[in-house]
C-alpha cells in the first residue's frame, strides 16, 4: 500500500522543481497528429468495436448502488446493461433484456426487491435467476434454468465498478489498471456521496472532447476568468500507468503551491488542496480527484463520427450537509459544469467544425502536451495502427 503523504509530498517537490526551473513535464518532441482520426467514419467504427467493446468500462462507483436491490441502467454503446446489487451485497451485471421476448427490465435507477418484466411479468431474482413465469400453466413446460438473465462480466474494487460488454470477456480491475490501481487504493471511493449529474450531446468527436482534459497549456487563454484565476497554466506533471502505459495522470498545480517553497517539509500541511489530479482511464474516462470531490466524466461515441455523449457525475468526499471549508457541494458542481460547458466544450465544438472540413491534415501537440501524445497513440494502437502508419494513410485508404 502506498503512503498517501509520501505520494502527495512527492508531487509538491516535482512542481517546486519546475517552478524554480521554469519548466514542465514534457515529451521528447512535438507530435503531428493526423486530423482524419477525428473525422474518418471507418476508424470511428473500429474504435467502437475494438476500443470500447473489447475493454472493460468504468461505469460508476459503489455509492451508485448503495443497498441490496439498488440498480441503474445504461446502453451508451448499443448494449443495454442493468447493474444491480443483490442481497449478499454483490454487484451483478445483466443484459437489460427479459429472456422471454427481450423487453427492457428497468429504466434509469432505483431500488427493487426483484426484477419483473413489464411486458409479460416474468420474474427474476437479483442474481438474474428466473423464478416465476406468468400464467405458467398456460405457457407450457420450459426449463427455467435456460431462461436466466444473460450475465455480463463485472467487478467492484476500490469503490469502482467495471463492466465488460461481451458475456465471454474475462478481466480483473487490477490487470486493467496495472500500477495505477495502487493509487486508487489510497482513497475510499466507496464512501462518496453523489452531488449532481449533467449530460452533454454534442457535435464533437469523442476523442476531441477528451483533449480538453489532458493539458493545462490552455488555462491562461481559455480559462482566464475561471480555472485560470487560481491554476498555474502550462505547468503540469505527467505520469503513465498500466498495460502499454495507456492510462495517465496529470497533476495541475495551483498558484498557492509556491508557499511551500519557503517552508521545511515537516511544516507542510494540507498539501492536496494545492493541486488537482486528473486521471485518464483508458479508453474514455477523465476523473479529477481532489480532497473535496471527484469529478467523473464518461465520454462515449455518438451515432456519427462527429458526435459524442459526455456524462458528468460529481461526488462529494464527505457528507453533503457538511460543506468543506465553505465549499458548497452544489455550487461546486455548477462551477465545474459551467467551465466545461461554456469554455472547454465551446472550443471543442469550434475545433470540430474546422476539422470536419478535412482540409488541414495535421494538428500539433507540443512537447508541453505529453498526455495528448500518449493518449492518441494509445487509441491508434488500440485499433491496430502504429503512429507512423497514421501519418501516411487513413483506415481503408
Amino acid at each position: 500500500m502506498l503512503n498517501e503523504k509520501e505520494v502527495l509530498h512527492g508531487i509538491v517537490k516535482r512542481v517546486l522543481a519546475h517552478l524554480d526551473a521554469g519548466t514542465t513535464d514534457s515529451a521528447a518532441a512535438p507530435y503531428r497528429h493526423p486530423t482524419w482520426t477525428y473525422t474518418d467514419p471507418a476508424l470511428f467504427e473500429q474504435e467502437r468495436l475494438k476500443i470500447f467493446k473489447e475493454n472493460p468500462q468504468l461505469v460508476g462507483f459503489s455509492p451508485d448502488l448503495p443497498q441490496p436491490g439498488s440498480f441503474f441502467t445504461f446502453d451508451d454503446l448499443g448494449v443495454p446493461v442493468l447493474l444491480v446489487r443483490d442481497n449478499e451485497g454483490k454487484v451483478n451485471a445483466f443484459l437489460n433484456a427479459c429472456s422471454h421476448r427481450g423487453a427492457r427490465l428497468k429504466e434509469g435507477c432505483g431500488k427493487a426487491a426483484s426484477l419483473s418484466c413489464p411486458y409479460h411479468a416474468w420474474g427474476f431474482d437479483l442474481k438474474g435467476k428466473l423464478r416465476t413465469i406468468f400464467k405458467e400453466e398456460s405457457f407450457g413446460c420450459v426449463d427455467k434454468a435456460y431462461y436466466n438473465l444473460v450475465k455480463l462480466p463485472v467487478e467492484e474494487k476500490y469503490g469502482m465498478i467495471f463492466v465488460g460488454l461481451d458475456p465471454d470477456m474475462k478481466f480483473s480491475i487490477d490487470d486493467h489498471l496495472g500500477d495505477l490501481a495502487q493509487y486508487f487504493a489510497m482513497w475510499d471511493f466507496s464512501r462518496m456521496n453523489l452531488v449532481d449529474t449533467h449530460e452533454w450531446h454534442l457535435q464533437t468527436n469523442w476523442k476531441l472532447a477528451l483533449d480538453t482534459f489532458c493539458e493545462g497549456y490552455h488555462f491562461g487563454p481559455l480559462h482566464k476568468d475561471s480555472v485560470g484565476d487560481y491554476a498555474i497554466g502550462n505547468l503540469s506533471l505527467f505520469d503513465r500507468f498500466g498495460p502499454g502505459q495507456r492510462h495517465h495522470r496529470v497533476a495541475f498545480p495551483n498558484t498557492s503551491i509556491g508557499a511551500f517553497k519557503d517552508l521545511p517539509e515537516e511544516q507542510w500541511t494540507d498539501v492536496f488542496s494545492h493541486f488537482q489530479l486528473v486521471h485518464f482511464i483508458y479508453p474514455n474516462i477523465s476523473m479529477l480527484v481532489s480532497p473535496t470531490a471527484v469529478e467523473f466524466f464518461q465520454l462515449y461515441p455518438g451515432p456519427t463520427v462527429d458526435s459524442h455523449v459526455t456524462r458528468y457525475r460529481c461526488y462529494w468526499r464527505s457528507e453533503l450537509d457538511r460543506p468543506d471549508q465553505g465549499r458548497d457541494p452544489q455550487a461546486h458542481f455548477e462551477f465545474i459544469r459551467e467551465v466545461v460547458d461554456k469554455e472547454d466544450y465551446w472550443v471543442s465544438a469550434n475545433v470540430q467544425k474546422s476539422l470536419s472540413a478535412n482540409i488541414k491534415p495535421f494538428s500539433t501537440f507540443g512537447r508541453n502536451e505529453p498526455a495528448l501524445i500518449n493518449m492518441h497513440q494509445a487509441f491508434l494502437r488500440g485499433v491496430g495502427i502504429t503512429p507512423e502508419q497514421a501519418q501516411l494513410e487513413k483506415v481503408g485508404a
